[in-house]
């Protein structure tokens, strides 16, 4: 009697007990000249989890957030039809711009073209 209380026991602590918190996980398009979603809100000193997806069959893209101040610095190539994950933690709170700096020859750049967003980070 006392092995089945000690079970039902644990087993009510492990669903009641403090959930372990994750990163958050996004997941982010890269096609078209465009970002799907172009915006992104997270909360500061939470962990995220951005999977880039580049959904162009030709088209090389990249995701290029500089934001030092923040802890955000990085530029992560996405060769077409591929995907690539990157893990971050927002420092600080504000509106941070990310953009694909590639470029073909004498044409406009992606970012030109309109491949840009806005990450938004909130204070606890």
């Amino acid at each position: 009697m006392k092995q089945i209380a000690y079970t039902i026991f644990g087993l009510w602590m492990g669903l009641a007990g403090p959930a372990t918190a994750g990163p958050v996980q996004i997941s982010m398009e890269l096609g078209d000249y465009r970002f799907k979603p172009a915006r992104l809100e997270v909360s500061v000193g939470q962990e995220v989890e951005l999977k880039l997806t580049n959904t162009d069959s030709i088209t090389p893209h990249n995701f290029v957030l500089k934001a030092p101040e923040a802890g955000l610095d990085m530029t992560v190539d996405v060769p077409p039809g591929a995907s690539k994950t990157v893990r971050f933690t927002p420092g600080k709170p504000g509106f941070f711009p990310f953009y694909c700096d590639k470029r073909l020859l004498f044409f406009k750049s992606h970012r030109e073209r309109g491949m840009h967003g806005v990450l938004t980070v909130n204070a606890k």
